[in-house]
């Protein structure tokens, strides 16, 4: 099995990059499988801790959406710093990028992320993520199906490769995360650290009908791109209106000015 990677498109709708496992990744998961490899599943009514500011060597993360089927986490990667060499093996992944400059890592190649950029991780796809600006990495990362603790690492130059997901949260206040009135098995987190960016869940017909000036990206939260593993993402000013479907619900990423 060679790596497939669809070449960039136009920013119009859906996912710029593809990643896709090779090979090595499997030879890479099977060697960690050998080792003795530990997944957990996510609790949902019991790993709430999930819901704060979890540390990182890297920066940190924070949980801004979730629901039974999609979860969203807003990264902060310092200067210097990178992710692990890692994998999902059960879930698929879209990294967006808000603002910075990463070099995104696979197993075969290195690409650059920019603010508006994105891609699709497919499950098994080894992945690092380092900022090499000079400011704040800013991304959102949405994953299907929701389980924080599907995680392998194979290389961490922080010394984590091998093991589970953190248990650390920092003591820093940050915006409450709360259920979502009309989708009872939700619970959102309007804004993030530095209150930049807000966040919501909108209808389709909502988008349609009152634009707004200072949406950033629109995902899908459709049942249907469960079953497909299709996380498809509408980037706004070059979205198109009339692939949104006026029934679906989005989550919605916004400048909060």
């Amino acid at each position: 099995m060679e790596l497939l990677v669809d070449p960039p498109k136009k920013k119009v709708v859906g996912i710029t990059n593809v990643v896709h496992p090779s090979i090595h990744d499997v030879n890479l998961l099977s060697e960690a499988r050998a080792e003795g490899l530990e997944l957990n599943f996510e609790q949902f009514g019991l790993d709430l801790y999930l819901d704060g500011l979890i540390e990182k060597p890297w920066g940190r993360e924070c949980r801004i959406y979730a629901d039974l089927f999609y979860d969203v986490w807003k990264l902060d990667i310092l200067p210097g710093q990178s992710t692990s060499m890692h994998c999902h093996p059960r879930k698929e992944t879209v990294l967006l990028c808000l603002e910075g400059t990463a070099k995104f890592h696979s197993l075969a190649e290195t690409r650059i992320l920019e603010a508006l950029d994105f891609v699709h991780i497919r499950k098994g796809a080894f992945h690092s993520t380092e900022n090499i600006g000079d400011s704040v990495l800013k991304l959102v990362e949405i994953e299907t199906p929701r389980n924080k603790f599907d995680l392998v690492r194979a290389k961490d130059k922080y010394g984590r490769q091998g093991r589970l997901y953190e248990t650390q949260t920092l003591d820093h206040k940050i915006g409450e995360i709360n259920q979502i009135d009309f989708l009872g098995d939700a619970k959102i987190r309007s804004t993030g650290i530095s209150n930049k960016y807000r966040f919501g869940v909108k209808g389709g017909m909502d988008i349609i009908c009152r634009p707004d000036r200072n949406l950033i990206f629109a995902v899908s939260l459709g049942i249907k791109n469960v079953f497909t593993h299709d996380i498809q993402v509408f980037q706004a000013g070059t979205m198109s209106m009339s692939m949104l479907e006026p029934d679906n619900l989005y989550f919605t990423i916004a400048h909060n000015l």
